[in-house]
């Protein structure tokens, strides 16, 4: 074997592969790691208010760099890069990262997550079109700034209540009738004076040359209306990261891994955690969760196929 093969090969930073590496290393297997931010897409997250142990809540930074240290004390091995090739030859994975360094495993977990959606809409890719109002927002301090946020759920709902201590107003926008959050968090949204609501409405055009003046919003009758503003956050849905995937997985028509009973995928060996997998929940707790058990079933897939 190559000084670079280990039992398990964890694709993935986020909630899901940090705690496969932290179960993985506490099962005995020798774990390496790719990704190149600790805690993955947790750090967008404001306040994880839902997860348990942190009655008021915990910055999702926060969270995501103390479990990357957790399992890093265990002794996982997080080489803080991507993987730019992953594939399979002769039942051993082959991971191929950024660098063009080679590594080699007998099962792999990818737990890669998703990338958020921009909309299809002209002028997409205008500037002032944001994902992460932890990072982005700051940029319009003192500038009285209107802002717009595009979505249903709870992560637009999180965005908005972000940007109300940051710009003069907020405009939550949604194409649905009725927003999709958390009763508390529509509750403590509605509290703020500063965003105001508007479902029913979707946003068909961004205004503007080099960066974003305006969004065009349709209603459900087909009347429209342009409304100023200095920038805009997304959160209208996600896509599966599995570019680095070179080698046959069955997934669902949005791309979802499919896995069976214990997290396996199609592809023997081959198990998928958090976000990456068709699942009925995407949130930090659940990705957790598929972490810990698809840590415990490579290592139970690995000493059966040493005893057989």
């Amino acid at each position: 074997m190559t000084k670079n093969h280990y039992d398990v090969i964890i694709i993935g930073t986020g909630p899901a592969g940090i705690t496969a590496a932290l179960y993985g290393v506490r099962l005995g297997l020798k774990v390496v790691v790719f990704g190149d931010i600790p805690g993955g897409n947790t750090y967008m997250i404001e306040s994880l208010e839902n997860y348990p142990g942190f009655p008021g809540g915990i910055s999702g930074t926060r969270f995501g760099v103390q479990a990357f240290q957790q399992a890093q004390q265990e002794g996982a091995v997080f080489t803080m890069i991507r993987l730019s090739q992953f594939s399979q030859e002769k039942e051993q994975f082959i991971g191929i990262d950024a660098a063009k360094q080679k590594y080699t495993s007998g099962t792999a977990i990818v737990a890669t997550g998703r990338i958020p959606k921009r909309l299809s809409v002209p002028n997409a890719n205008v500037k002032g079109v944001h994902f992460c109002s932890l990072c982005d927002g700051p940029l319009y301090r003192g500038r009285n700034a209107t802002l717009a946020v595009i979505g249903s759920d709870n992560g637009a709902g999180q965005h908005a209540r972000t940007l109300a201590r940051i710009a003069d107003k907020v405009l939550l926008v949604s194409r649905n009738k009725e927003f999709q959050m958390d009763a508390a968090l529509s509750k403590g949204i509605k509290a703020l004076n500063n965003i105001t609501l508007l479902p029913g409405r979707e946003v068909i055009d961004y205004k503007g040359n080099e960066a974003i003046e305006a969004i065009v919003l349709e209603g459900r009758e087909g009347d429209k209306k342009t409304i100023a503003v200095d920038g805009v956050f997304l959160a209208v849905g996600w896509r599966t990261n599995t570019k680095m995937l070179h080698l046959p997985v069955e997934a669902s028509t949005a791309g979802y891994l499919k896995t069976d009973g214990k997290l396996m995928t199609s592809c023997p060996g081959l198990f998928a955690a958090g976000d990456v997998r068709e699942t009925d929940m995407y949130q930090v707790l659940t990705a957790c969760a598929d972490g810990a058990r698809a840590a415990k079933y490579c290592a139970e897939f690995l000493e059966k196929k040493n005893i057989g």
